[in-house]
């Protein structure tokens, strides 16, 4: 009896770690104060597990961005909130889903919303492959983002970086250099004005895939970046995050809790904003079940 005792109470305990362990979704903040930062993650995808996580991913950015005082992320998954009143007053909309128009938010009543948000001030962070917009709305995304991949002359491809060519900028605060297995987009269609490249790579010549990146080459490409609108908008991009993994690096975290931060019109701190991680936190939340390829 003793020991089915102890069996149920050792349930009963798991069962409540595993409670206060699940995210909490669409949390409106209890301050009228609170500067709100909605991430929005995309479906789960046919991907090896820990590629293209974005719910675990944004999960891990909350958890950096309430390290924050004054900040308070709202988790949204599967690509658009049930409530759509988490974006009444929010201060930045961070994108962290797949592209090429299947982003849920360029449906037309949606597509409303997002851009009721931006006119009252809220900032945009596109993370990875969302900043690819289908042909037909590649003038939206040089709006929202000041750039936009391209199919005609960008490419991805995926190879080990040394990152470590940053420009001076709020974003770049306190950022150093990193190492990451990544799937990257570059050689992107830019706007005219106010663009400011930020994090600069040099992809291995096999991988320019375009006739104008091959131009370009040996130059380094912009994969990340600062947008100041003509009305004033802010927004941040970083065409990285295929590796659930990466967010490990202490520099890669830096720039983006830097870039969210800046995008919502907050000043970054000198040395950056705090950022830290438990390691153990990047193996939770994982969605994608799909084994990796043997290789």
């Amino acid at each position: 009896m003793r020991f089915a005792a102890l069996m149920a109470l050792l349930v009963s305990v798991s069962a409540t770690l595993a409670f206060w362990d699940t995210p909490k979704l669409e949390q409106l903040p209890t301050s009228e104060k609170a500067k709100k930062i909605i991430l929005i993650a995309g479906k789960p995808e046919a991907k090896p597990t820990g590629e293209h996580e974005y719910f675990a991913g944004i999960v891990l950015l909350a958890n950096m961005l309430e390290q924050t005082p004054g900040v308070h992320p709202i988790l949204v998954r599967d690509g658009w909130p049930k409530n759509e009143k988490v974006f009444d007053d929010a201060s930045a909309i961070v994108f962290f889903l797949t592209g090429d128009g299947k982003q849920a938010y360029l449906e037309p009543s949606k597509l409303k919303v997002i851009e009721n948000a931006v006119s009252k001030g809220a900032g945009l962070v596109h993370l990875h492959n969302c900043i690819e917009y289908p042909a037909d709305r590649k003038s939206l995304a040089l709006e929202w983002a000041g750039g936009v991949w391209e199919k005609s002359i960008s490419c991805r491809g995926h190879w080990v970086s040394t990152v470590d060519q940053f420009a001076k900028h709020p974003i770049t605060r306190g950022v150093t250099p990193f190492e990451v297995d990544e799937g990257w987009l570059f050689h992107m269609n830019f706007a005219a004005k106010g663009v400011t490249p930020l994090v600069m790579i040099n992809p291995p010549e096999k991988m320019r895939t375009t006739a104008s990146s091959k131009k370009n080459a040996p130059n380094p490409e912009t994969v990340g970046w600062a947008f100041e609108s003509s009305k004033g908008g802010r927004a941040f991009s970083y065409t990285g995050g295929h590796m659930q993994s990466n967010w490990g690096k202490d520099g890669l975290r830096q720039l983006v809790v830097n870039g969210m931060l800046w995008s919502a019109g907050l000043e970054v701190p000198e040395k950056g904003a705090p950022n830290k991680l438990d390691p153990a936190d990047l193996k939770k939340h994982l969605e994608n079940k799909v084994a990796p390829k043997k290789k």
